[in-house]
């Protein structure tokens, strides 16, 4: 009799332990299934990647900040600050030279509908920055489009900034170029400057007095490379926001539609086969609402099997501290290739580095700036006009001269000695240019007047006329 409630108390010892057991399993089985996390669980790292962390590098690319291993090499691709400037480091003989060649290429072309005449508009000497700007139409039969290059010295480097502006628009480029080459200065490695601007390879320039949005359309690309692991990629680019959909660049968006409606039997296939370790919302610092998917793709004809990771931000329109990201990390790359060779990272190991590099992203620290502003004088008349690309005269509303403006473009409020900006003008689009998702707008010079000054409510406004728009461009 005594052996029968022993025996009972045994099984339900067993029975309670078992239970415990069985509940730990499903909490951590829920754990690692979690994909709506925005800050991920950092995951040990290994003993073939933990040393590589221990010596860190602080690389500063346009106004944010990042720390990858020490050994990593860094790749720079364009940068357009707003437009696109190519530092050449000891290229200045060689810069010289790439000028000589541009001048002489416009030289030996015709624009045929242009009476036949060369390409090359003019040549331009800047001795204020130590340079030429050369400008030309775009190709034989252009009319409209100019292609204007500025060739530079800084120091011992060389410095190439392009743009493919209208006709139209060629004074107020010219200007922006000589701006953009009076701001630059080199940029030592490893320096991240306290001044509001952005860094580029080699260089920095600094952000103009009171910059218009236009002023601020900024592309950065910038690549990783492991040099303990060389098949192991992982990028970087930031651009501005879309300020009339930002969702449209919502990587939750495209992934769903990736995963949802496969448009042959072979990705119905494909997708069956993904492993995903994480997907959801992810922030990072100040940069908030981004999306994230990790998964390792299977193997398919002509790709190996690699890890593919990705995170996008759709950003805050006119917010160049925030601005669109999408951040990349791939395995297996030959060539550039992802997955035309073997993935040299484990599955957790791909998703330590991931956690451990993207966990470091966020805007460089910058000094507070200076407001500078000209000496008072006497106010310029109201009716006084400016063309974009010169210095504003009087603090006051200028409106433009142009129609057919994108909303809120063509009233703004500019202070004295800032650069007089473009306005953005609305495109009608073709069918196929909507469909490709295209935007109908593009920059252009204007005339502005003066209409009101800022002393005191404008009698416009007072009618009910639209003041300024948060988009101003």
């Amino acid at each position: 009799m005594l052996n029968v409630p022993s025996a009972l108390i045994v099984q339900i010892v067993y029975l309670r332990y078992a239970f415990c057991f069985l509940a730990a399993l499903m909490l951590l089985s829920c754990d690692r299934n979690l994909t709506q996390k925005s800050e991920p669980n950092m995951m040990p790292l290994s003993s073939r990647v933990a040393p590589m962390f221990n010596k860190t590098k602080t690389v500063c690319f346009g106004r944010f900040m990042v720390d990858v291993p020490e050994s990593t090499t860094v790749v720079w691709g364009d940068s357009i600050v707003p437009l696109t400037i190519s530092i050449y480091e000891h290229g200045n003989r060689q810069v010289n030279a790439l000028a000589d060649d541009f001048i002489k290429e416009l030289q030996s072309g015709k624009a045929i509908y242009h009476g036949d005449v060369p390409l090359l508009l003019s040549v331009s000497e800047v001795e204020s920055v130590g340079g030429r700007i050369i400008t030309g139409y775009e190709d034989f039969e252009s009319i409209n489009d100019l292609r204007i290059q500025g060739y530079f010295e800084l120091g011992d480097d060389g410095v190439i900034i392009r743009a493919r502006p209208l006709r139209s628009d060629a004074a107020g480029t010219v200007a922006l170029i000589k701006s953009m080459a009076a701001r630059l200065r080199r940029r030592e490695v490893g320096e991240a400057p306290s001044q509001p601007g952005n860094c580029i390879e080699y260089a920095f320039i600094e952000d103009m007095d009171n910059p218009a949005p236009e002023d601020l359309m900024e592309h950065i690309r910038i690549g990783f490379r492991l040099k303990e692991f060389p098949d192991a990629h992982f990028s970087i680019y930031v651009a501005p926001s879309n300020p009339h959909d930002p969702e449209s660049d919502s990587l939750e968006r495209q992934f769903k539609r990736f995963k949802e409606n496969p448009s042959t039997p072979e990705e119905t296939r494909v997708l069956a086969r993904i492993k995903y370790f994480r997907e959801g919302p992810r922030s990072i610092h100040d940069w908030q609402a981004g999306y994230e998917v990790l998964m390792r793709t299977p193997v398919e004809e002509g790709s190996l099997s690699h890890h593919d990771f990705q995170m996008k931000f759709t950003g805050v329109p006119h917010d160049p501290y925030k601005p669109y990201a999408d951040i990349q990390f791939q395995t297996g790359v030959v060539g550039d290739a992802a997955g035309a060779g073997e993935a040299s990272l484990t599955d957790e190991e791909a998703v330590a580095v991931w956690n451990s590099i993207t966990s470091t992203i966020r805007v460089r620290p910058i000094g507070v700036a200076v407001n500078k502003s000209p000496a008072d004088k006497l106010r310029s008349p109201l009716g006084e006009l400016a063309a974009t690309g010169r210095v504003c005269p009087q603090t006051g509303w200028w409106k433009s001269s142009e129609t057919n403006l994108l909303d809120g473009t063509g009233r703004r409020h500019l202070n004295a000695g800032e650069r007089m900006p473009h306005v953005m003008i609305v495109s009608n689009l073709s069918l196929w240019q909507r469909f490709k998702g295209e935007r109908g707008v593009y920059r252009a010079a204007t005339m502005w007047q003066l209409v009101d000054y800022d002393d005191a409510l404008s009698p416009v406004l007072a009618m009910g006329e639209p003041g300024p728009q948060p988009y101003e461009r």
